[in-house]
């Protein structure tokens, strides 16, 4: 490994001058003509997190799975929880499916609890593609159909692969990379209209930071094409009052409260009265 880590240190330009591009210095001055440097004012805000999680043991021909979803105040209380479980065949894409559609079942939930944001855990739009399921697809738009607006529902994720905004430009690496490279200030992008689903949703993209020096965050919000600045200000502003390393920390809670893990399914297995058979494997998510 040595010899690797040598030649990869020698090599460094070269092999980012594969992302790059020529473009590069062109496409950053394109996004920094979309970023709206801004100083977030902490306002006194209820956020709910809504996570799930999945995971699965195979015993030779059969699965014990188990799929939970959460949804938690950033004040820390458990609001309301779904899970399922069972003995049976099932891929990962189906469980990650159930998972998605508890997830909206959640959120809808907590509207009469009337918070100011329910933040839910990953991108609608991944879900959208992913998830080919017409009910699940009926089931986002019955989420906002019962919404009086009194509740901001968001779609909050870590990372993103979409590249709908630079992408006439030769960009080669998604959007969020070229807001990242474009400093560590607090700040957001302005709205952009993601039209890669325009048939089944209107949703909103925002690229934001709540806190300097920390990685952005990708906020999608559905039918609010017309949303204004002062309108994301003030959500920046709401979401930073419950961040932690500008992170929402109803999220953080609602990941570390879903969680399933390896160990968690042993222990099911063994009230169910299965043991290790030779040549089981543990699943590839958690």
């Amino acid at each position: 490994m040595s010899d690797l880590y040598l030649d990869a240190i020698k090599n460094k330009e070269k092999k980012l001058s594969s992302i790059h591009g020529d473009e590069f210095d062109d496409l950053l001055k394109i996004a920094s003509t979309k970023w709206v440097e801004y100083e977030p004012i902490r306002k006194p805000s209820l956020s709910v997190g809504i996570d799930s999680s999945w995971n699965k043991k195979s015993f030779q021909g059969i699965d014990l799975f188990v799929i939970d979803s959460v949804a938690v105040s950033s004040h820390n209380h458990m609001l309301a929880s779904r899970w399922d479980y069972g003995i049976s065949n099932i891929t990962g894409d189906s469980l990650s499916a159930k998972a998605m559609k508890m997830e909206i079942d959640l959120a809808k939930s907590v509207l009469d609890q009337k918070p100011d944001y329910v933040c839910v855990d990953g991108s609608i739009i991944s879900n959208l593609v992913h998830n080919k399921n017409a009910t699940y697809k009926e089931n986002v738009r019955a989420l906002f159909d019962s919404n009086d607006e009194e509740s901001d529902v968001l779609f909050i994720s870590k990372n993103s692969t979409s590249k709908t905004q630079f992408k006439e430009y030769g960009s080669r690496a998604a959007d969020i990379y070229y807001y990242n490279k474009l400093g560590h200030k607090t700040g957001f992008s302005l709205a952009n209209k993601n039209n890669f689903i325009s048939d089944s949703l209107d949703v909103i993209e925002i690229y934001a930071r709540l806190a300097a020096y920390v990685p952005l965050i990708k906020i999608e919000i559905i039918n609010r094409a017309n949303i204004a600045q002062t309108e994301i200000q003030n959500l920046i502003d709401g979401l930073c009052y419950h961040s932690i390393k500008g992170y929402p920390y109803c999220l953080k809670l609602a990941h570390q409260s879903c969680k399933i893990t390896n160990n968690d399914v042993k222990r099911l297995a063994s009230l169910y009265g299965f043991k290790n058979e030779f040549g089981s494997r543990d699943s590839l998510n958690e």
